[in-house]
């Protein structure tokens, strides 16, 4: 998964809290888990932007099948 990639699901994510929130209210359960699951993709983002590997994943690896399921599973 290139960075652009899991920078666009964080902004989907980002969106989708938002909705949720205007929607239930901020103190409904769901916007808790909504939160938390952005949380998870913006450390994913921090751990593979700020590592010493800046190099993109080769399509088609192992490692890059396993963060594209783990960013889309969120």
């Amino acid at each position: 998964m290139k960075l652009q990639k899991l920078e666009d699901c964080i902004e989907e994510k980002r969106k989708e809290l938002n909705d949720l929130a205007k929607e239930v209210g901020l103190k409904d359960r769901q916007v808790l888990t909504k939160s938390m699951e952005l949380d998870r993709l913006l450390n994913l983002y921090s751990d593979w932007k700020y590592s010493y590997h800046k190099q993109t994943i080769p399509q088609n690896s192992p490692l890059q099948e396993k963060q594209h399921e783990c960013a889309l599973s969120y």
